[in-house]
């Protein structure tokens, strides 16, 4: 009779352990996957901005170099309103 009743509650205990195990290597696996697809972002990200950059910086080193000779004519103007 006890006998019986110990059995059956390893039984259910192992039944609970193994179902357990499932759902914790689910969770683990879940973990490793999202930890690479997060290192794939953010490789793509960076990569894409150093990318950008390279591409546009030509135009930007156009524009503050327009930007610099824009100040100098501002300098210049104030220069010739203001003799002192």
């Amino acid at each position: 009779m006890v006998d019986e009743g110990i059995k059956q509650l390893l039984r259910e205990n192992l039944e609970v352990s193994q179902e357990s195990l499932k759902i914790l290597k689910k969770i683990n696996r879940d973990r490793i996957l999202s930890n690479i697809f997060n290192i794939v972002k953010w490789t793509i990200i960076i990569g894409v901005s150093i990318g950008a950059y390279y591409y546009f910086q030509p135009y930007l080193e156009q524009t503050t170099s327009l930007l610099r000779q824009f100040q100098q004519l501002q300098i210049q103007g104030f220069d010739k309103l203001n003799p002192f």
